[in-house]
């Protein structure tokens, strides 16, 4: 019994310890985890949605969407290239979300979701969008005369949208059309 709780002991040691000092440095890129206790510099990042590592990173200032999601191991199969662009710069402390194209949650098939561009869709268009009233669909367009969507977490600037909107939203926007 004494043999099992002296296992068991250094076992747990050793899943603390590592857990203390596990951040992975490769490419000016630092994985935060929550037990770690690195000081960082830089920015401080975090992407989640299709993308194969979610996570948080610490990036070089002046980091772009492209440097994140290579950071976190690249975009899935079904990552929406139309919602996010890769030149955006990107703020300190910001999250970031990469779309689906399609919806994987139905088990039944895996169908295209229906989205629309906030850069360049009229107010009829934006309030086929579930979660977008006309006088949000109205605030989108008065945001876009003085300003583009360049991430879509830029949504959340709008006048009358928060967070859960955004949270409603995000996979039914896109920030370009198909070419």
């Amino acid at each position: 019994m004494k043999t099992i709780l002296i296992i068991v002991g250094l076992t747990a040691l050793a899943l603390i310890g590592f857990g203390i000092v596990h951040s992975i440095t490769a490419n000016n890129v630092t994985v935060v985890t929550p037990s770690s206790s690195v000081s960082v510099t830089g920015l401080t990042l975090t992407i989640a949605g299709e993308i194969n590592r979610p996570g948080t990173y610490v990036l070089n200032e002046g980091a772009t969407m492209i440097d994140l999601i290579n950071a976190a191991g690249g975009a899935t199969s079904n990552a929406d290239n139309l919602a996010f662009n890769t030149d955006c710069v990107l703020s300190n402390k910001g999250s970031y979300y990469i779309a689906p194209v399609r919806d994987l949650n139905n088990t039944c098939s895996a169908s295209p979701i229906t989205k629309c561009n906030i850069n360049s869709a009229d107010v009829d268009t934006l309030m086929a969008v579930a979660g977008f009233s006309k006088s949000v669909s109205n605030a989108i367009i008065n945001y876009r005369l003085s300003a583009s969507f360049s991430c879509l977490e830029d949504i959340k600037l709008v006048s009358g949208i928060g967070s859960a909107t955004y949270m409603s939203v995000r996979d039914k926007i896109t920030l370009r059309d198909a070419a």
